[in-house]
């Protein structure tokens, strides 16, 4: 699966400049940081269910995305931290 909706994604929620860093990336998902306000933050792209977790344990922010990019509503996220 493509990695197009999420860089659509950052492009659109975060113009300027938005940035993208990954540190593994497979058919099924692509981890990284992504600069946002001025920090780092880690997610992990599961690409297959265009699904964003954007931040780390309770702060964690599940996001779903189409694939042009754009969030779908709350997606059911299932963290235990």
């Amino acid at each position: 699966m493509s990695l197009k909706p999420l860089v659509m994604w950052a492009r659109d929620q975060y113009p300027e400049p938005y940035k993208l860093r990954y540190t593994h990336r497979t058919e099924t998902e692509a981890r990284g940081v992504a600069l946002i306000d001025g920090q780092w933050v880690p997610f992990i792209y599961d690409r297959e269910n265009l699904v964003i977790t954007l931040g780390e344990g309770e702060d964690a922010r599940v996001i779903r995305i189409n694939e042009w990019g754009w969030e779908q509503g709350n997606a059911p996220f299932f963290l235990n931290g």
